[in-house]
């Protein structure tokens, strides 16, 4: 996912003024820095129950399907995607697409799917088998998605839709659905949204407004606020709690350490609006990619440690992700072809390539074993629909 696209898209909604809402229909909030468990006294927060259908009646915050019948079919094989070497391919609910994709500590990929009633996060095993999906309604409200942290708990963002100056809230879940706790932030008093919430390994949550950065520990409680001039927008956050972001239209990328002090920076790239990917690993490394320039590598310090342009790439840098170990996947589309996903050792030699010929890929992900999934689409001519898929690769 191109970080720097996202947040660019609601830094220019947010000097519009940013509209949001909360599916709960008020329920249980908590002011920013509290947890909704210090707030609430009198009023639990609302798990919802989830319908067999896949959505939520109603404005719920929340639910499991594990708990109420998941779909067993298993995993197909990808043949008719023209795929090689797939552990498992899963089709997505027609209509649908993901708009995610990661892997927990369990080895299971979570893919997105935004759908008319309800935003989902599928769970999917190791065999490609749907046990669950955690589904928030909308009932008017934008939901995005924030990404899970080393308990695979889910970060969610909603926001409310309607007031000129709207409120948010940063909303963990748990993996059966429950909402563990809520953080409320309002646009007068805070700012307004810039990106998304970061999860990091340790369960804490990077959150970035107009004016301010703040941080979250892992029960919702305020770590630190500190002003954020220069609209920095972290993105990814590695085990140690070191976070790397850019800068709002420069070229400056960024890393910050668990106390929110800034470690390094550099400018780097060619394009300051040319979509940007960011990814660390455990030791600090960070990568950023720009879609149409380079791949680059830093060492924790911030030094080059390689560089490769789209030309040795052969290919546009579309998405990458990279695991604790500093194993790389970078997702584009050949001059010919379809999409492929390179992988990349830390030194930056490449040591695998996988795609699938009939299968227009999108989103990619890493896990710690150094197993790529892809999610992406196939496009029916007969019916004109776009048919969306996750594909789990083997070794």
């Amino acid at each position: 996912m191109s970080f720097f696209k996202e947040a660019k898209r609601y830094f220019l909604i947010g000097m519009g003024g940013l509209l949001a809402c909360d599916p709960q229909g008020g329920g249980t909030t908590a002011t920013a820095g509290e947890t909704a468990a210090s707030t609430a006294g009198e009023t639990e927060p609302s798990t919802g129950e989830a319908s067999t259908d896949g959505a939520t009646d109603g404005p719920t915050t929340g639910s499991s399907e594990a708990s109420t019948g998941a779909p067993t079919t298993s995993g197909g094989t990808g043949e008719e995607l023209g795929c090689a070497d797939v552990r498992w391919a899963y089709d997505v609910a027609k209509f649908h697409e993901v708009g995610a994709l990661a892997v927990d500590s369990r080895g299971h990929v979570r893919a997105t799917v935004p759908g008319g009633e309800a935003f989902r996060v599928l769970d999917l095993d190791e065999n490609g088998v749907e046990v669950g999906a955690l589904a928030v309604a909308y009932a008017g409200n934008s939901v995005r998605w924030g990404g899970i942290d080393g308990e695979d708990n889910v970060v969610l963002q909603v926001q409310e839709n309607g007031p000129q100056w709207p409120r948010d809230w940063v909303r963990k879940y748990a993996l059966d659905g429950t909402l563990l706790w809520e953080v409320e932030f309002a646009s007068a008093s805070d700012g307004f949204v810039i990106g998304t919430p970061v999860p990091g390994p340790d369960g804490s949550v990077l959150i970035t407004r107009s004016a301010s950065l703040h941080k979250l520990d892992a029960d919702g409680s305020a770590v630190w606020e500190q002003p954020n001039p220069d609209f920095m927008q972290p993105s990814v956050v590695n085990a140690a709690g070191v976070s790397v972001g850019w800068l709002v239209s420069t070229k400056w990328v960024r890393t910050l350490g668990p106390d929110g002090a800034l470690l390094w920076e550099v400018e780097w790239g060619q394009e300051a609006f040319d979509d940007r990917t960011f990814a660390v690993d455990g030791a600090g490394g960070v990568v950023v990619g720009e879609q149409h320039h380079a791949l680059a590598r830093f060492a924790s310090d911030g030094t080059l440690a390689w560089e490769k342009s789209r030309t040795e790439l052969g290919r546009p840098i579309d998405a990458i992700a990279m695991n604790e170990a500093g194993q790389l996947a970078v997702l584009g589309r050949p001059g010919e072809g379809s999409p492929e996903v390179l992988r990349l050792d830390p030194d930056g030699a490449e040591v695998g390539r996988r795609a699938c010929d009939q299968l227009t890929s999108q989103k990619v992900a890493i896990d710690a074993a150094g197993r790529v999934t892809v999610a992406g689409y196939d496009f029916i001519s007969e019916s004109g629909q776009f048919d969306w898929w996750v594909v789990a690769f083997a070794d």
